[in-house]
């Protein structure tokens, strides 16, 4: 305790002892002697920093049961699409479109299309890494999580054909689909198709994928989808109903 020089105590000494009292005090007794503007600056400064981050930490909590649990949709089909122009809500169009013809709830159900760029060109003109594209693509392929593939011929011919990835249209394909198909199969011209047959199939005609680009404008002249050969069964069953979804008037 402070003394002065004639022994009484200051004004020093009182507060000391009201500060005591007042850190020995219950704090709801203390927060119910606060006035209103106290009760705020004390509220501010210890707990709504803490109410803020248990209500963002929530929020991640929920948001990842929603898209993991709640709300996951059971992905059918997987095609990822190299070097386009196609736009994210082109795609989900194109998903919810597809599955509406399949009779299934497109809030359950869906065929995830996904844009790759392997070109460094065009990667670097959309913000993207034509390095960690193509791997990630390599990965998808060895884990068998990639059913179908638009890309042009020659983005496929020296990779993926020549590495066994591309169906054998041949053997996929009824004889009647393939004979309706004839005019849109593409059958490469190399050493190792002797016998010539259609790996892909041509779809720059087909008006289900033109209509992709309605307000844009494509960057490939040849585009062709292929089916991979480790492709779940699930995944060659819908690649086989999007053909006929790309040509309805081939199999109308």
């Amino acid at each position: 305790m402070a003394i002065n020089i004639n022994g009484k105590k200051t004004s020093l000494d009182d507060a000391a002892i009201y500060q005591q009292r007042d850190d020995n005090m219950p704090e709801k007794e203390r927060f119910r002697n606060m006035s209103p503007k106290q009760r705020w600056t004390h509220f501010s400064t210890y707990y709504l920093p803490k109410l803020l981050v248990i209500i963002a930490i929530a929020a991640v909590v929920f948001y990842i049961l929603w898209v993991d649990f709640i709300k996951k949709a059971d992905i059918y089909m997987r095609c990822a699409i190299l070097n386009e122009s196609i736009s994210d809500s082109a795609l989900t169009e194109l998903s919810d479109r597809f599955t509406e013809t399949l009779d299934m709830d497109i809030g359950q159900n869906k065929a995830s299309f996904s844009i790759y760029y392997t070109e460094p060109d065009i990667a670097a003109q959309f913000g993207s890494d034509a390095g960690k594209d193509l791997s990630e693509i390599g990965s998808r392929l060895v884990a068998g999580m990639l059913d179908t593939m638009i890309a042009t011929p020659a983005h496929i011919e020296q990779t993926y054909m020549k590495n066994g990835f591309i169906t054998d249209l041949s053997t996929f394909l009824t004889k009647e689909e393939y004979s309706r198909l004839q005019k849109y199969l593409y059958i490469p011209s190399t050493d190792d198709n002797q016998k010539g047959a259609a790996y892909g199939i041509r779809i720059a005609e087909s008006s289900v994928y033109q209509s992709l680009f309605s307000d844009r404008i494509p960057l490939q002249n040849e585009p062709v989808f292929f089916i991979m050969t480790n492709a779940t069964a699930e995944g060659k069953k819908y690649a086989r109903q999007f053909i006929y979804f790309l040509f309805p008037e081939v199999f109308a």
